[in-house]
């Protein structure tokens, strides 16, 4: 039939609807981005002001962010509930397919952690913040020790943030007496450590104590001061930590020992009142995984019977495996970090020249802190990386390489130096230890190639040996930890357990209880997050076969950033398929 033709009015008008409609999507997408870029820009000056600390450790000139105003605080105020309603409520309203791809992986991340907050809630007094070896009282020392003076004005600050140790350490105490009051205090042994870690702190000799003389370092540095300002702000330094920091650490000695005959669980999480909930809530919330506890169970005891079956074969081939030294590994850690640099070239996407300090942990503090750890640059300034050892690791050769590979290259400081370039400043505020501790595990495993590149077949055999032992001890304890906060595992249960394994040693037994009695999920932040590097490794190699290469899948999982595993897997996929 024939259709008569639009007329030109109607065309006219037809052009200028759909004219005004591409003009209002557009206007959309701008309003939805410009809302989202007030929304992380209030959210980042809201959370790097929480504290002195985190202000002081993210950001060398707050002033370039519109900061003028420098908190002197140790921790933050509880004033987030009502600020998380709001955000839920802005990020309902918005619709993410308006915003920038990076601006869309922050925008899953910020519902996700809305929800973990809103989970959070329900385990009020639940959360333990001391402990003998990454307990806040533990990691303080260090934190001041490293705190930069830049100026006059940080000099003051630091000195009145000092002056409220005694302070901040009674609001501890406080948190702890109401967790008594409840049924929830620490078991005892866990409290005998921080005791302990406590009482080493004060039998330091104060001529000789790491906050007296890192301080001096610091102040002998500064020339634009004159010579009795420097004295002024010595005498100053020292009549603080006399009246305000030793009290403090007496204070929690004290507490914690008045305190312990409250104690009313001396074993895992799961005999609590919602112990099991907490626990489960802690994996999911410190791993970044969205597996349930019987998941990762399954895919721990999968990779421990896989690693076994790997040694055996090694054994088989080369018997002589299990005793060869490797002494051939190079014990400089200097030149232990610019050889890993070298290797790893082809595996991982180069970052520019990067500037980094090795230290090594007080021996004041060595019994108690970690065998080493790397503290983050800040935003602004991501050169300044310090990688810290500890010497009562005892260190050397193959544990030593593959611990710099850890906490260095292509561990920590690379991993940390080359998402700086894609991450908004919001998001280098979220840890994502189950993404961090992850990743420096997973490359930590690669390096044992490294260390032994070049090497006879059998020096080979000997370092991947040793390396699916590291992954079955950390596939272990990561087990252990479940089986002691989820399925109520006593400490005797624990070293049958490992008997039938042919560990015999109770110290050992002990020892990996008390590690995981006093930090639930702690190791899986290690292990589970390495295996989920592991398995996306494979998932992606499996589902785009011929586009795979191993330095490109590392590309996409720095830039994507540090992530909860499910946002990684989703924007993973994304890049293999070309959507991103």
């Amino acid at each position: 039939m024939f259709q008569k033709p639009f007329s030109k009015k109607l065309c006219l008008f037809l052009l200028l609807f759909l004219l005004t409609l591409a003009s209002f999507f557009r206007l959309s997408t701008v309003f939805t981005a410009k809302v989202f870029s007030q929304l992380t820009g209030t959210l980042f000056r809201k959370e790097v002001t929480s504290s002195t600390l985190t202000l002081h450790y993210t950001l060398t000139e707050p002033e370039s962010y519109g900061i003028t105003e420098i908190p002197v605080c140790f921790q933050p105020s509880d004033d987030a509930d009502a600020f998380s309603e709001h955000c839920q409520k802005l990020l309902s309203s918005l619709d993410p397919s308006c915003l920038s791809c990076s601006d869309q992986i922050t925008y899953d991340i910020l519902l996700l952690l809305l929800r973990q907050n809103q989970t959070a809630a329900q385990f009020e007094g639940y959360p333990e913040p001391l402990g003998s070896t990454i307990g806040l009282q533990a990691q303080l020392p260090i934190l001041l020790c490293e705190y930069r003076f830049d100026s006059a004005r940080d000099i003051h600050t630091y000195l009145q943030l000092l002056s409220t140790t005694d302070q901040y350490f009674s609001s501890l105490l406080s948190y702890e007496r109401q967790k008594a009051a409840r049924g929830l205090f620490m078991p005892s042994s866990c409290a005998d450590g921080i005791i302990r870690q406590c009482q080493a702190f004060l039998d330091a000799d104060l001529s000789d104590h790491l906050l007296i003389t890192s301080f001096q370092q610091k102040i002998s540095a500064m020339a634009a001061l004159s010579s009795d300002e420097k004295q002024n702000f010595l005498g100053k330094n020292r009549q603080i930590i006399l009246q305000h920091v030793l009290p403090a650490y007496q204070l929690l000695i004290q507490g914690l020992t008045d305190l312990k005959k409250s104690c009313r669980n001396e074993m895992g999480l799961t005999y609590l009142p919602q112990g099991r909930a907490y626990y489960e809530y802690l994996v999911q919330s410190s791993t970044g995984s969205g597996l349930s506890i019987h998941s990762i169970q399954n895919r721990i005891q999968a990779q421990l019977l896989e690693d076994a079956s790997v040694c055996r074969q090694i054994l088989q081939q080369y018997p002589s495996a299990a005793s060869l030294s490797t002494d051939f590994v190079p014990t400089d850690p200097a030149f232990i970090l610019l050889d890993l640099q070298q290797k790893m070239a082809e595996d991982f996407p180069s970052i520019p020249d990067t500037e980094y300090q090795l230290k090594y942990v007080d021996d004041a503090l060595s019994p108690y802190l970690s065998p080493a750890f790397y503290l983050t640059a800040p935003v602004d300034a991501p050169d300044q990386n310090v990688i810290y050892l500890n010497p009562s690791a005892g260190y050397s050769g193959l544990d030593l390489y593959t611990t710099l590979a850890h906490e260095g290259f292509p561990g920590h400081l690379y991993q940390n130096r080359y998402s700086s370039d894609f991450l908004s400043p919001l998001r280098s505020l979220f840890g994502f230890s189950g993404y961090t501790e992850g990743w420096a595990t997973y490359v930590e495993m690669i390096s044992y190639d490294y260390a032994a590149a070049g090497r006879s077949d059998t020096e080979h055999a000997a370092v991947s040996l040793a390396q699916k032992q590291r992954s079955m001890m950390l596939g272990l304890s990561s087990l252990i930890d479940i089986l002691v906060h989820y399925h109520g595992y006593t400490r005797e249960e624990v070293r049958l357990f490992l008997r039938d394994l042919g560990i015999t040693g109770t110290s050992v037994s002990d020892s990996i209880y008390d590690a995981v009695l006093e930090s639930p999920a702690n190791y899986l932040k290690y292990y589970l997050g390495y295996l989920s590097f592991l398995d996306l490794r494979r998932w992606c190699q499996k589902n785009w076969p011929e586009q795979f290469q191993i330095s490109t899948f590392h590309q996409y999982v720095l830039e994507i950033g540090p992530c909860p595993f499910p946002v990684l897997e989703k924007y993973l996929k994304l890049c293999y398929t070309g959507s991103l």
